[in-house]
């Protein structure tokens, strides 16, 4: 057999080679850029920099995302990151101009300071030479190529056309909104790349950065969140100590957060709900037992299977199925408090919940079934009625669906009712609520102080599925055993309903 070339070169010939196709490999993409960057460890000097799962990941999403928005805790490399990445693309991409927008000036000349020191320790080959002068708010190449860090003002960025634009602590910039549309349609123009990460600000309610968050991935934002766990060695007791030394707890769980409904929960002050509370709940949350298909193929959440002489209760909040807010249709178990099947779609038009509530809950025994009929639920009432639902709850005026309203200057009306008492129900643990996704919109309810205390969703948030579970939860009263309301006349449902209304008249 004839030798190759590849079989003529020595060891180290080889070793080379190898090297070489790395560093090729590095100036293409990030990932293979990594392993080559060292950063400052304060104490230590230049380490490597950690390549820890949740990092890897950020590696990949960076890679591939134009959008890109990370909610996170304090302290878990991600400044350092993107540091290494603003570096990366300002040395191998053309005529590249990056933007730092930092929420003050010291934090500016910081992470330029972090981008300089990795491009120093850099091997020779991915060292792009720098253009003279230089300072400490922009680094120049040779090349053309720039990257600027700025603290973020109401001019920030106008008239520039940047490729990369990254917001670092965007939810504590003061000129967060004013940065943000003035960068945004340059980037939009030279398909740029936009990165927004920080910390959730525990002073802030429905600020730009917890919008954009909460809307993604619907407004085309890649996001991802890092909680306190993220970084490797990190346990409970490590947390617990932390805490313990931190004059503000409240503060430091909001700076480290564990899960995204921590991250996001408004503060103690304006939260409806005990958030220890919910934290607790969490424990109760599982898979649900079944997910069957019903109606035109609506997926369904059984965590309980039916039982005949259970007293069931059920409660529906709609929407119109665009994507945005919630239609919900929950089943709950007036003694137990346990959400026993449930219906939680952004998609949902209000006849497909119609017909697919209608099948789930004839499966368990035709429980009273409280609509709400503001909106979009006029349209659900109308075709649960088309499909001879029999035990529609029907209020005081004889109107059918259950009507939310606030009596104004007062803290009469349903709303009031209905959340003082799912409220003082969960705070007792009088409900349970397996649904992750539907226990995570409690979190987010506040007392609005620009409302008069009005409870409601958090801007950018949703309340659908309380709003179900409480609807519910007012109806338990009138339920019956399950088994025993078979072939009862529909018409008899509806006498005797108005002392039961009149409570929230």
């Amino acid at each position: 057999m004839e030798a190759t070339a590849i079989d003529n070169l020595s060891p180290e010939d080889l070793q080379e080679a190898g090297r070489r196709a790395r560093i090729e490999m590095a100036k293409r993409e990030f990932v293979h850029f990594v392993p080559f960057v060292q950063i400052i460890e304060p104490g230590t000097g230049m380490v490597p920099l950690q390549e820890w799962p949740h990092l890897q990941q950020a590696h990949t999403t960076l890679s591939n995302s134009r959008l890109v928005i990370w909610a996170k805790s304090r302290q878990i490399g991600i400044t350092t990151t993107l540091a290494a990445y603003v570096l990366h693309h300002a040395s191998f991409t053309p005529n590249a101009l990056a933007l730092v927008f930092s929420k003050g000036e010291r934090d500016a000349w910081e992470f330029l300071s972090k981008s300089r020191a990795t491009h120093e320790a850099l091997p020779p080959e991915l060292q792009e030479p720098l253009a003279q002068p230089d300072n400490r708010e922009q680094m120049t190449f040779k090349s053309g190529s720039r990257i600027i860090t700025q603290p973020s003002t109401e001019s920030a960025g106008r008239g520039l056309n940047p490729t990369l634009v990254v917001i670092d602590e965007a939810d504590f910039h003061e000129y967060l909104d004013a940065c943000y549309n003035s960068v945004k349609p340059g980037l939009d123009d030279n398909d740029g790349q936009l990165i927004v990460t920080s910390t959730v600000s525990p002073y802030r309610m429905g600020s730009l950065f917890q919008q954009l968050y909460l809307a993604a991935p619907r407004n085309g934002f890649n996001k991802l969140f890092f909680g306190w766990r993220s970084r490797p060695h990190r346990t409970q007791e490590w947390y617990d100590e932390r805490k313990a030394q931190y004059p503000d707890q409240a503060l430091f769980q909001k700076e480290h957060p564990d899960s995204e409904e921590e991250a996001f929960a408004p503060a103690r002050a304006l939260a409806a709900f005990d958030l220890e509370v919910l934290t607790r709940m969490k424990q109760d949350v599982k898979e649900p037992v079944e997910t069957p298909t019903m109606g035109n193929g609506v997926r369904v959440n059984i965590y309980q299977p039916f039982q005949p002489g259970k007293r069931y209760a059920a409660g529906t909040d709609t929407s119109h199925g665009t994507g945005h807010d919630y239609a919900v249709t929950v089943i709950v178990d007036t003694v137990t408090g346990y959400v026993a099947a449930d219906i939680c779609s952004q998609v949902l038009n209000p006849t497909e919940l119609a017909v697919a509530s209608v099948e789930l809950l004839n499966q368990y025994g035709s429980p009273i079934w409280g609509i709400e009929d503001n909106d979009w639920g006029i349209l659900t009432i109308t075709m649960a009625q088309e499909l001879r639902y029999r035990r529609i709850y029907f209020r005081g005026d004889s109107q059918p669906g259950w009507h939310t309203y606030d009596t104004a200057g007062s803290s009469h009306g349903s709303r009031y009712v209905l959340w003082g008492d799912l409220i003082e129900a969960v705070h007792s643990r009088a409900i349970t609520v397996p649904n992750s996704a539907g226990l995570a919109q409690f979190f987010t309810v506040i007392r609005n102080p620009e409302k008069r205390g009005r409870v409601e969703a958090q801007s950018g948030t949703h309340d659908d599925y309380p709003m179900a579970v409480g609807i519910a939860w007012q109806l338990r009263q009138l339920a019956r055993p399950a088994a025993s309301d078979r072939g009862r006349d529909p018409n008899r449902m509806r006498r005797g309903r108005r002392s039961w209304a009149s409570r929230w008249s």
